[in-house]
């Protein structure tokens, strides 16, 4: 029976350890990724879901013409008519002939909604020229605003040459900012219209006389093609020899919408299935998670202005925060910091939560900063700021965000626990063998005394045998 609880116990124990040495994962990471760049990001927060170089400067290709077909709608009238400059077209350079376009002509009279809707469902490098030109006058003055915009959405590595992104070794930018600059753009509803539109019909101008029809060469939109994509909101495809297949996809499912973008992918066929895949890693791992009081506590500032305490502000967590969590990463291993400072001028009161998680989980470490609601109470008579240097020191002190003590993560838990449950079995296997050792020598015992016994019995039983004898 002993050695059967010893058997039981040791393979117990082996059987924890093992189980200890396995990466503790509920969906690894994509891992048939073919683009050498991606990224994957919630479009309401911007919270970065998964990365593998998104910060890597690339060529994008025509993912550019996210960027311009924005600025066309933040800038231009779809109804106004744009005439075809000699520098706009594409067919008579010899560079770009081979290159997608709608075969404009120099002199043609086309509509801005319908140069918008070529360069993005078409990509269209002539339509692309021509909004450019529409809204700055040159290619050259469209991207110095091209990269104005950029670094107002985000962007922090990108420089656009052009509206159309033919190869140009100058023209880069990365995973991260074309999400974030898809991220705003997705706001815009005429832009989103465009993005989303599968089939377009082109009318006839002045120098053409039939319809031309355009179709979305961004096939995940197209519920016949084997690439479509349930929940899919728009996307741009782009590709040219130096950089590759690049592409963004835009997908809604649940109370979820993720951006994801690829860069550098090895076909036209990889790159879609690259998306799907990073999609689908967003949507099959993450929820939804409030950012509640229990996190955030209320607190109260001051707003000074001229060494006055002049109003109050009262801070709490807006009622709509939430990130994404990953499913294996517990609402404990998210660790909370917040930056509220004891005194705010009227022009700057910015109260934030940081929240973070540790490297080893299969989340980005900075999910991302929230800015607290606060509202603002002034008061009839201001007071004046009194204290000394040690006061003004502990002010100081005071508008230091104060990080929340970090939590252990889940894997070291774990960990801890199984390490404990080992330590406890080891600790039963080792009284069990001195139990087991005593009743041994307690049995030895009893057999040595029962021997002594029976050769004294034996002996006396012999001497008295001897004695009759001898009568």
């Amino acid at each position: 029976m002993y050695n059967r609880i010893k058997k039981f116990i040791c393979c117990f124990i082996v059987l924890f350890t093992i189980t200890a040495m396995i990466p503790i994962q509920s969906s690894a990471a994509p891992a048939n990724i073919t683009g050498g760049a991606y990224v994957l990001i919630d479009a309401e927060t911007g919270q970065v879901l998964v990365e593998k170089n998104m910060d890597q400067k690339l060529y994008p290709a025509s993912i550019t013409k996210i960027m311009t077909v924005l600025l066309a709608v933040e800038n231009l009238n779809p109804e106004a008519i744009v005439t075809v400059s000699p520098e706009a077209t594409i067919l008579d350079k010899d560079k770009y002939s081979d290159s997608m376009h709608i075969a404009l002509t120099s002199g043609e009279n086309i509509r801005v909604e319908d140069l918008m809707n070529a360069t993005m469902i078409e990509s269209a490098n002539d339509a692309a020229n021509c909004l450019a030109e529409a809204v700055s006058g040159t290619n050259e003055a469209f991207a110095q605003l091209m990269n104005e915009r950029a670094v107002q959405l985000g962007a922090k590595n990108t420089n656009f040459t052009n509206p159309h992104g033919l190869p140009d070794e100058n023209h880069v930018t990365t995973a991260y900012d074309m999400a974030q600059i898809t991220r705003y753009a997705i706001t815009n509803e005429a832009f989103l219209n465009i993005f989303s539109t599968v089939i377009y019909d082109i009318p006839p101008d002045n120098k053409k006389t039939e319809v031309l029809t355009i179709s979305n060469r961004f096939s995940m939109l197209k519920q016949n093609d084997p690439t479509y994509y349930e929940g899919i909101v728009g996307g741009k495809t782009g590709y040219t020899v130096p950089a590759g297949y690049t592409g963004v996809a835009v997908a809604k499912r649940g109370d979820k919408t993720l951006i994801a973008v690829v860069m550098g992918s090895t076909s036209g066929a990889n790159r879609f299935a690259d998306l799907k895949e990073i999609l689908d890693y967003g949507f099959n791992n993450f929820v939804r998670t409030a950012i509640t009081t229990n996190n955030v506590k209320p607190t109260t500032s001051k707003i000074i202005e001229n060494d006055k305490i002049v109003a109050t502000v009262a801070i709490n967590p807006a009622t709509d925060m939430h990130y994404l969590r990953h499913s294996s990463v517990s609402e404990s291993d998210v660790i909370f910091t917040t930056d509220i400072k004891d005194s705010y001028s009227w022009y700057d009161i910015q109260p934030t939560v940081i929240l973070t998680v540790a490297d080893n989980t299969y989340m980005y470490s900075n999910i991302g900063t929230f800015e607290l609601s606060h509202t603002e109470k002034q008061l009839s008579n201001p007071i004046p700021v009194q204290g000394t240097n040690e006061d003004k020191e502990s002010e100081n002190e005071t508008d230091k965000p104060v990080k929340e003590k970090k939590p252990l993560p889940t894997a070291l838990k774990v960990f801890l626990i199984i390490f404990a449950v080992i330590l406890i079995l080891i600790g039963g296997l080792i009284i069990l063998f001195f139990v087991s050792n005593a009743r041994r020598r307690k049995r030895d015992k009893l057999r040595r005394l029962r021997r002594q016994e029976m050769y004294e019995k034996s002996r006396r039983e012999m001497l008295a045998t001897k004695e009759k004898t001898k009568k």
